[in-house]
């Protein structure tokens, strides 16, 4: 990249290509040499930015999580049940197979307790459970929530292995029906 761009764009731009560089490539074994190639940059000038690819990676996660709150909200907004709120989420990380094969590598290279993002993924379903649930609702309910979660990352790996076959939207409808009800009738509070 040879134009020479505000520092708050650059750093946005280096942090949108580790998204879709790691969702292709994946973390593990991406040196920083690499992916200021990506970037247009030397290794260098990508330090400019950024201390290292482990903050590279924990900010590329971060900013896709506020972009997709941002979206998400007025989405979430005019939801009254947590049916409908998980279809919405469904709906939405359907619509943007990128994003989510970014989130899968990430999650799954994340597994090792010495990787850059573990205590990023250990701590994310109390937080979605959280939002998903409302802030005011009982323990329970968060329970329920997280429990959801887990499914969904499952018929989510389903999916992004099998696109052409496995639809992500049908199979959710499937299995929320039967942990949640077919008429979604599991209220959320406001």
């Amino acid at each position: 990249m040879t134009d020479r761009l505000a520092p708050a764009l650059r750093r946005r731009h280096i942090l949108t290509t580790a998204m879709k560089v790691i969702a292709q490539e994946g973390y593990c074994g991406l040196t920083l040499r690499a992916f200021a190639g990506h970037c247009g940059m030397t290794a260098p000038g990508l330090l400019h930015y950024f201390s290292g690819m482990p903050e590279i990676l924990v900010a590329a996660l971060r900013l896709r999580d506020e972009s997709d709150r941002a979206e998400l909200a007025a989405m979430l907004a005019s939801t009254r049940t947590l049916r409908e709120a998980l279809d919405t989420v469904v709906g939405y990380n359907a619509a943007r197979p990128e994003r989510a094969r970014f989130y899968a590598v990430v999650q799954a290279e994340a597994i090792d307790p010495e990787h850059p993002a573990h205590d990023f993924f250990r701590e994310r379903p109390t937080e979605l459970a959280r939002l998903l649930a409302r802030s005011d609702t009982t323990a329970g309910d968060e329970a329920l929530v997280r429990h959801v979660l887990a499914v969904l990352d499952g018929l989510q790996t389903h999916w992004l292995l099998d696109p052409d076959t496995f639809s992500l939207t049908d199979a959710w409808t499937t299995v929320a029906d039967a942990l949640l009800g077919p008429t979604a009738q599991t209220p959320i509070r406001s």
